[in-house]
């Protein structure tokens, strides 16, 4: 038995033909981009449900706080619906959470993707439903017609097929700091991740391979994100590090540090293996947004540098 299945439940994989709900738990969204988002999930060969709920709004959210988790709670409660997708991220998702319905959803674990803003709701469900996740796209952002054959055909394989996606390894992708782990891959992006300290819904990093990304942030911002992780003791017993690209993660104070300068000062002591640009979260353009299960066994190796999912995370 993988050490993943102590604990976690993998949801059922998705089959064309079968009904995928969408949710707007954070921003209000392009009612145009969504519609294309919709044509491509059929194009995969889905059905598409979703309230007309979706389309309100209050202040930069896709509605009021109770409505939006009511649509998470009626996804989760439908039999017919097998996954849910995000319309959009941005910042919201978190408001959700008092109003969400932990008993319907416990009882009724099934695909739930998303990234960015959305990871704190990975993060929730993960810790109240001990489900695998999946940190992915979203319908108004990276799906439509012409989206990347990388995202498309990543999200497909890890929500479609009941089998490990196998090797990762992508020309982006760099090593930090040599080295061989296994370990359950959690993570997403880190601003939300260090927001959930202290909450019901902190993440535990212990002997986990932790996925780092984010977006137009500061390196002083991420600097700070680090050594507050460290400071809390979730790098204290965290088997391996991979960053995402940080797009647009600048040093805006003239001195022109990279990450690498960061991870050496902060995490210099850490003999793990590290890598940077795995390309999953934000992205330019339409650069790639690979579909990651959060939850099941990985091993990363950074002397390759390659990530290996060694179980599915679907069943």
């Amino acid at each position: 038995m993988r050490l993943s299945e102590y604990f976690l439940t993998k949801p059922d994989r998705l089959k064309r033909g079968d009904t995928v709900g969408i949710v707007a738990p954070a921003w209000s969204f392009d009612p145009a981009k969504f519609k294309k988002g919709v044509a491509q999930l059929k194009r995969f060969g889905f059905k598409v449900k979703f309230d007309q709920a979706i389309f309100k709004r209050y202040w930069s959210m896709a509605g009021h706080d109770d409505a939006r988790a009511e649509q998470i709670n009626q996804m989760f409660a439908d039999k017919e619906v097998k996954a849910i997708f995000c319309a959009k991220a941005g910042y919201g998702s978190i408001r959700t959470i008092p109003y969400l319905d932990k008993k319907v959803i416990k009882n009724n674990p099934k695909i739930f993707v998303g990234y960015s803003d959305v990871t704190i709701l990975l993060e929730y469900l993960q810790r109240i439903a001990n489900m695998v996740v999946f940190h992915g796209p979203v319908v108004s952002g990276e799906v439509h017609k012409n989206m990347s054959s990388i995202t498309t055909a990543y999200l497909l394989r890890a929500l479609m097929q009941a089998e490990p996606v196998g090797e990762m390894a992508f020309p982006s992708l760099k090593t930090l700091r040599r080295g061989k782990a296994t370990g359950i891959l959690i993570g997403g992006n880190m601003s939300m991740l260090v927001s959930g300290i202290g909450t019901p819904y902190d993440i535990d990093t212990d002997y986990k391979i932790l996925f780092l990304e984010d977006i137009g942030e500061d390196l002083e911002v991420v600097d700070n994100i680090l050594l507050h992780l460290k400071l809390a003791g979730k790098l204290k017993r965290v088997r391996g590090l991979i960053f995402g690209r940080m797009v647009d993660c600048h040093d805006l104070s003239g001195k022109r540090h990279k990450i690498r300068d960061i991870v050496n000062d902060i995490l210099g002591d850490l003999d793990i293996p590290m890598v940077y640009g795995f390309p999953s979260g934000h992205a330019r353009g339409r650069g790639a947004n690979v579909t990651l299960p959060l939850g099941v066994s990985v091993t990363l190796n950074a002397n390759r540098p390659s990530l290996v999912f060694n179980e599915a995370g679907v069943r």
